[in-house]
């Protein structure tokens, strides 16, 4: 069987930081990401990932839905609507369409979208990453709130499953050894979405079909700081994963 094709956007950051001591001080850039780590967990699970960091988007990002549908399933993680909603930078004033409506389209004509959560994801920290008010808001499983939506769980938070849904998305994951998560986006599902998992009745894990595709909502992080170390390093974890991908391209029920 062929390999499922999974193009994941996001997963870095860009910072300075200012040193002092006395009266010297420096001021140094950093670069973070969690983007290779991913690739290489969900590559062991057999799935093809294509991965753009976020500061590449911009330029790097496909914008028209013939080229998202080189891929079975687009995963937006931690990446805010501004960032996906800039334009190639064209001298000339040439415009180009809104990626997230036509990420909508690619997903009415059967392609798969999933939003992962963080301080830039759904509303996100502040309300930056705004996704209510965008055309994607209307396509996922999900309603966004206008305004800051993180849970902060300092005390951990442990996915309860749902039992009444049906579906092969846990099967030989022992989800009760799940470690803990340090927060979350709160949401509201939609009427019509299936909500497989929750953290304090809200939900985690959630999709839904839209038009011939599927979307998906996984509301904490995929990686730190939401989803720490100890998460990522539980057997489990890269097999939910990519369960969950499975399910966003039809693969799995």
């Amino acid at each position: 069987m062929e390999k499922l094709k999974v193009l994941l956007l996001g997963e870095s950051y860009s910072a300075t930081h200012t040193f002092v001591r006395g009266r010297n001080y420096v001021t140094l850039p950093q670069f973070g990401h969690f983007g290779t780590e991913l690739v290489k967990m969900l590559e062991k699970e057999d799935l093809d990932v294509t991965l753009i960091y976020t500061h590449d988007i911009p330029e790097k990002c496909p914008i028209y839905k013939e080229d998202f549908a080189r891929y079975d399933v687009v995963i937006l993680s931690d990446v805010g609507s501004d960032t996906m909603l800039m334009q190639p930078r064209k001298p000339d004033g040439t415009r180009y369409p809104n990626r997230l409506k036509e990420l909508v389209r690619y997903a009415e004509d059967g392609g798969g979208v999933m939003m992962v959560g963080g301080y830039f994801g759904f509303s996100g920290i502040g309300n930056q990453a705004r996704y209510h008010m965008t055309p994607l808001a209307e396509a996922l499983p999900v309603h966004i709130s206008d305004y800051d939506d993180r849970v902060e769980c300092p005390e951990g938070v442990k996915p309860v499953v749902i039992e009444t849904e049906k579906t092969t998305m846990f099967d030989d994951i022992a989800m009760k050894d799940c470690p803990e998560f340090g927060g979350y986006n709160k949401t509201t599902a939609k009427d019509g979405a299936k909500v497989f998992a929750t953290f304090y009745g809200d939900p985690f894990l959630a999709g839904m079909q839209f038009g011939k595709g599927r979307t998906f909502a996984f509301t904490s992080d995929c990686a730190p700081d939401w989803a720490p170390l100890d998460v990522l390093a539980w057997e489990g974890y890269s097999k939910m994963l990519a369960n969950v991908i499975r399910w966003t391209a039809g693969e799995i029920d």
